[in-house]
């Protein structure tokens, strides 16, 4: 017979590897950087979509420079929501069964500990890809500033435009067209403010993840990180299994080369499991629960999406 102690005690030896593991597979993920994920003390947090600068002038040998600063933009609220599940283990499984008892339990606990995670792990990681599953969905939670799709037709605060959604198939020829995008793309008050393409993303294993690789990593073995491929080539190739099957045709290509990926997931708590407690049925039970927040925090013309079909 094992005790309820002694399953209180296994289970609090699997709290550290577990909350371990949980931050590991994240940090994996904060690496890439085509979805910003950050740490933050913040439960509610406030920003303003970066438009652009003017004012600098030619000066005379005693003239002043003058002051500029940059123009109002949208504002975005994004606030901390909470989620978790539990490890249970009901005291029949604890006290009575298998023979060795002892054995049972650190077995249990392992198999529950290691389903745990993966759940834990795919739920954020599913939800922080909604961004780009939903990249082209005017009815999407997550819109950009202007409340628009992330990948559409933008107006910036300040009256300029631009359009970030294309429908072609991945292929050389589209991939010419993103560079003409790449140069020709303006700041809001029209100056040239070319883009330089750092990364593309799509689903894993999909042909236009395969596409891409052909184009651009060929010959290049992929580095293995948690779940996802990555290669470094012409562009680094992000291959991810969270964009899913009804979106594998689509492709984002994205300049990380100076600001952030405007795709943000702040992380107030990783997946933690919390102190084992012993309920009145005698089950011992370990809550888990994450803190976290989303959502599009700044304009996306660094984001360059295509849907595919064409």
């Amino acid at each position: 017979m094992t005790s309820a102690d002694y399953a209180l005690q296994a289970v609090k030896g699997i709290k550290k590897s577990y909350d371990n593991a949980c931050r590991t597979r994240i940090e994996g993920y904060m690496e890439q950087g085509y979805i910003q994920f950050y740490n933050t003390s913040e439960v509610s947090e406030i920003y303003t979509s970066t438009e652009g600068m003017n004012g600098v002038i030619e000066l005379g040998e005693l003239t002043t420079p003058p002051s500029l600063a940059l123009g109002d933009g949208f504002s975005v609220t994004i606030s901390e929501k909470r989620f978790g599940g539990a490890l249970v283990i009901p005291e029949k499984v604890y006290r009575r069964e298998g023979p060795d008892s002892t054995y049972k339990v650190d077995q249990a606990l392992k198999r529950q500990r290691n389903q745990l995670l993966k759940t834990s792990t795919r739920k954020l990681m599913t939800d922080a890809h909604l961004m780009l599953n939903e990249a082209f969905d005017s009815t999407s939670v997550y819109l950009a500033p202007d409340s628009v799709e992330i990948c559409g037709s933008h107006t910036w605060a300040s009256g300029g435009t631009f359009d970030n959604a294309v429908t072609d198939a991945l292929d050389i020829d589209a991939y010419n067209d993103a560079w003409e995008y790449a140069g020709a793309y303006t700041d809001p008050a029209g100056k040239e403010d070319p883009l330089n393409w750092t990364q593309i993303v799509n689903k894993k294993g999909s042909a236009s993840h395969r596409e891409a690789i052909r184009l651009f990593a060929k010959e290049i073995k992929p580095t293995a990180v948690n779940d996802i491929n990555i290669y470094e080539g012409e562009l680094t190739v992000v291959g991810t299994p969270y964009i899913t099957t009804a979106n594998k045709l689509n492709w984002f290509l994205y300049d990380l080369s100076t600001d952030a990926s405007p795709l943000a997931v702040g992380i107030g708590e990783y997946p933690t499991m919390r102190s084992p407690i012993k309920e009145n049925n005698e089950a011992i039970r370990s809550n888990c629960t994450d803190f976290r927040k989303q959502g599009v925090i700044n304009m996306t013309g660094q984001i360059y999406g295509s849907d595919g079909t064409t």
